[in-house]
């Protein structure tokens, strides 16, 4: 899944990643058992900041729910101004993703970076919305 959404191959990576200490995955799937989206939720270096990505969805939707459902597991949710994520955010590629999320978290944009390229990237845009940083994606 991830692979199909992030162009390259990530499984050692994500292996990792996943596997950090104060490190969290949910994972949702449809009826037939397919993936169709994860998030992956750490302890930040503060401890009190909770560090969200990389959250790949199909939807708005599961998005939305894999962050309740992490932010409720980890007691993020009482604390939404301690909640960090790096949002790719593309307005013609996915336009509600920003709004939606803090709408829905009372989040804010505090920092705006852009990434250039002389070809168009190899990645489904649309379906990225929190990376682990950007530097790794």
């Amino acid at each position: 899944y991830d692979t199909l959404i992030c162009g390259i191959p990530r499984n050692n990576f994500l292996e990792k990643w996943t596997t950090l200490p104060a490190s969290h995955t949910w994972v949702a799937t449809n009826e037939s058992g397919n993936v169709v989206g994860y998030i992956v939720m750490r302890q930040g270096v503060d401890k009190e900041d909770m560090l969200v990505g990389p959250l790949l969805s199909n939807s708005i939707q599961v998005a939305q729910k894999l962050l309740y459902i992490a932010a409720e597991a980890t007691d993020a949710q009482k604390s939404a101004e301690r909640l960090r994520m790096t949002m790719p955010v593309c307005e013609s590629e996915n336009p509600n993703a920003t709004h939606t999320i803090e709408n829905d978290f009372g989040t804010k944009a505090i920092l705006e970076t852009v990434r250039m390229y002389n070809k168009k990237p190899n990645y489904c845009l649309n379906k990225m919305f929190a990376i682990c940083s950007p530097g790794f994606g």
